[in-house]
C-alpha cells in the first residue's frame, strides 16, 4: 500500500509497519514527518475523519458539531463546568487553531530540567535545532499588515500606553486571505496544520494516515508495545469493524493530553504510577468586549492577530486579539430580546481580546463510560481568580487607552457595561469559577515526562517507564504548563524524540 490518506471505515487496514502513530494532531505529525524522513515506514491512526478545505462550511456550530470531539460539547467538570476545545480530525487541533507560535520559555525548560531531572533529556540546543526546523517547514512569520485588523491595531495603541510588551502574532501559515475562521478549519490550506504540512510531507514519502481508526488496545509481547487493535468508524461499509497494526519498532500514542493517558490506562497501563492521569493543567481564559467609535470589524483579517505578553512572568497573564466570525462573537453579549438587538446593530465597533492564566490549579483525567468516554476533573484556585480578575482590570484599561468609549465585563455579578472610571469594579470581581465565561485551553501534564519512574509516565526520550517501544508524544508529557502557546513546543519535542527513536 503507497503512502496516503485512507479511510478505515472504506479501506481495510491489516498491516506491519515500523511504526505506529496513534494521533495525527501536533505530536503524531511530527513524529510521523521526523520518522518517514528517517526511512521508517510509519501508520498514522485518526479516530476523526479527513476534512479538505472543500468540505469546510462557514457556519461555526456546523464546524463544531463536525470536527471537535463531543460536537464541541466536551468540558471539565468541577465546581463549574469548563468548556474544552479539542478537535477530533485529521491535524487535531492545530486544524483548527489560530496557529500562533511561540518557543518554549528558558524559564520554564530550565525548572523542567531541574525539578524533573529532564537535563538530559530535554536539551536546549536539541530543541532549538528542532524549531528552528519547523519554522522552516511550517513558513513561520508574524501577521501581515494586510492580514491586520482594527481590534490588533487598537491593542497594539492599548498595550503600548499600559506599557505592556506586545507583538504582532507569530504565526504557521502561508498566503493567510485574512477570512478570520481559522476555527472552522482553512478555507484556503493557508494554515500550516499537520493535515496540510507535515502529515502530507510523511504520505510523500510513503507513511499512511488513516482517518476513522479509533486505538482501542496496545498489542504487548513480553512486555514490549508491538502494535495496536483497533475499530473502524466512519460511514463506510468497514464501520464497526476491527483492524490490527503491527509494530516492528515502536508504539506512538499522540492522542492528547485527555486521551493519552486513559488509552495507557484502559490497557492496564501505568495504573500504578501516581501520575498517570494526574497533574492536569491548563490555560483558563476569558475574553472582554470594547466599543469604539471607529469600526473594528474584529471578523475580518487573521484570526488571532496580535498579543500583549509583558504581564507573562509577573502577574501570569496574557493577552490577545480574537478576530471570530459574528455569530461567535454575537455569543458573548448581554441582554436580551430589543436591547440585544442593539447590540448586534453595535457589533463592527466591538474589538475582543482574551486573557489566558498560566493557572495553579490542577486536575485529573479518568476514562469514562459517560461524558464521551473521557471524565476531566478540574477547579481552577483561588488565587488563580485574584489573578484572572487583576489581568481583567489591565485589559480593560488597555481598552479605555486604546480609545474605546465602554468594556462589556461579561463576568456574573458586575455591570453590563462600564466606563473608564469604573475599572475598580473588577477588584470585586467573583472568585470562583460561576462568575466567568472560561474556556480552558493549552492542556497539559497527564503523562509528565521525568526521571522519577513513580511520579512520571515517560522518561526523557518520551518512553513509558517499564514498557519498551512505547512512547507518548503530545502535551501531555509536559511537566507543567507554560504560559504561552504549546503547539511549536509540543511538535519540536515529538521532533527532538523521534530523533533519537530513528537513530537508536
Amino acid at each position: 500500500m503507497k503512502g496516503a490518506f485512507h479511510d478505515a471505515s472504506q479501506e481495510p487496514l491489516d498491516v506491519e509497519v515500523d511504526v505506529v502513530v496513534i494521533g495525527s494532531g501536533a505530536g503524531g505529525g511530527a513524529a510521523a514527518r521526523t520518522l518517514t524522513d528517517a526511512g521508517l515506514s510509519v501508520l498514522v491512526l485518526e479516530e476523526g475523519p479527513y476534512i479538505e478545505a472543500a468540505m469546510l462550511g462557514f457556519k461555526a456550530f456546523d464546524s463544531l458539531n463536525k470536527m471537535m470531539r463531543n460536537g464541541g460539547h466536551q468540558a471539565a467538570i468541577g465546581k463549574a463546568a469548563m468548556p474544552i476545545i479539542q478537535a477530533c480530525v485529521v491535524g487535531g487541533t492545530t486544524f483548527v487553531n489560530s496557529a500562533i507560535i511561540w518557543r518554549l520559555p528558558e524559564k520554564v525548560l530550565a525548572q523542567w530540567q531541574k525539578e524533573h531531572g529532564l537535563a538530559d533529556g530535554f536539551r536546549a540546543n536539541e530543541l532549538d535545532d528542532a524549531y528552528a526546523q519547523l519554522e522552516r517547514d511550517m513558513f513561520v512569520r508574524e501577521v501581515e499588515a494586510a492580514n491586520v485588523n482594527g481590534s490588533d491595531r487598537k491593542m497594539a495603541l492599548g498595550a503600548a500606553a499600559a506599557g505592556i510588551e506586545h507583538r504582532a502574532i507569530h504565526r504557521n501559515e502561508r498566503e493567510c486571505k485574512g477570512s478570520g475562521r481559522c476555527l472552522h478549519g482553512c478555507h484556503n490550506n493557508a494554515k500550516q496544520s499537520t493535515a496540510i504540512n507535515y502529515l502530507r510531507r510523511a504520505a510523500e514519502l510513503g507513511a499512511q494516515v488513516f482517518s476513522h481508526a479509533r486505538a482501542d488496545v496496545i498489542l504487548r509481547e513480553n512486555g514490549k508495545a508491538v502494535g495496536v487493535r483497533g475499530t473502524a468508524r466512519g460511514n463506510g461499509p468497514r464501520a464497526g469493524m476491527s483492524f490490527t497494526a503491527r509494530a516492528r519498532r515502536a508504539v506512538i500514542v499522540a492522542a492528547s493530553v485527555i486521551q493519552s493517558p486513559n488509552l495507557l490506562r484502559r490497557n492496564g497501563i501505568g495504573r500504578d504510577n501516581d501520575a498517570l492521569g494526574n497533574h492536569f493543567m491548563a490555560h483558563p481564559g476569558t475574553s472582554l468586549v470594547g466599543l469604539y467609535k471607529d469600526p473594528v470589524n474584529t471578523w475580518t483579517g487573521a484570526a488571532q492577530g496580535y498579543e500583549a505578553y509583558g504581564l507573562r512572568d509577573t502577574l501570569g497573564i496574557k493577552f490577545e486579539s480574537i478576530n471570530v466570525p459574528p455569530e461567535v462573537a454575537a455569543s458573548r453579549l448581554p441582554g436580551f430580546g430589543a436591547s440585544y438587538q442593539k447590540m448586534l446593530e453595535r457589533m463592527p465597533h466591538m474589538a475582543i481580546w482574551s486573557a489566558a492564566i498560566k493557572a495553579d490549579g490542577v486536575g485529573s483525567v479518568r476514562p469514562s463510560r459517560l461524558l464521551g468516554g473521557d471524565l476531566i476533573r478540574y477547579n481552577m484556585i483561588e488565587a488563580d481568580f485574584v489573578r484572572l480578575r487583576q489581568g481583567l482590570k489591565r485589559l480593560a484599561e488597555m481598552h479605555f487607552l486604546a480609545g474605546a468609549t465602554e468594556v462589556l465585563p461579561g463576568v456574573h455579578g458586575l455591570p453590563d457595561s462600564i466606563q473608564a472610571d469604573q475599572l475598580s469594579v473588577f477588584d470585586s470581581a467573583p472568585l470562583d469559577g460561576t462568575g466567568y465565561g472560561i474556556i480552558a485551553t493549552h492542556l497539559f501534564g497527564t503523562c509528565r515526562a521525568g526521571s522519577d519512574t513513580q511520579h512520571s509516565v515517560v522518561d526523557g526520550n518520551l518512553q513509558v517507564h517499564h514498557t519498551p517501544n512505547l512512547y507518548v508524544m503530545d502535551a501531555s508529557v509536559f511537566p507543567s504548563n507554560t504560559g504561552v502557546n504549546p503547539q511549536h513546543s509540543i511538535m519540536a519535542i515529538a521532533t527532538m524524540a523521534a530523533r533519537r527513536l530513528a537513530s537508536a
